[in-house]
């Protein structure tokens, strides 16, 4: 896989991961490419990324779905 297929798939998973954690995506928490490319050059995990986001800005998580079926 090229460098710009893996950097793509990265970008990928960590909208997945701000959308399902968090309800955003990468435009809404307002992560430009520079500053999404130096946390994947830094070999962060895109989980990782997410949660240091999440716990910087006291970031409330999505309620899991089976919590919110019981209501």
């Amino acid at each position: 896989m090229a460098a710009d297929e893996k950097y793509l798939s990265w970008r990928t998973a960590v909208d997945q991961q701000l959308r399902e954690i968090y309800c955003m995506t990468i435009e809404d928490a307002g992560f430009d490419e520079e500053y999404i490319n130096r946390h994947w050059q830094s070999s962060e995990t895109p989980v990782e990324l997410v949660e240091w986001f999440g716990n910087k800005y006291d970031l409330d998580r999505r309620p899991s779905p089976s919590r919110t079926a019981r209501r």
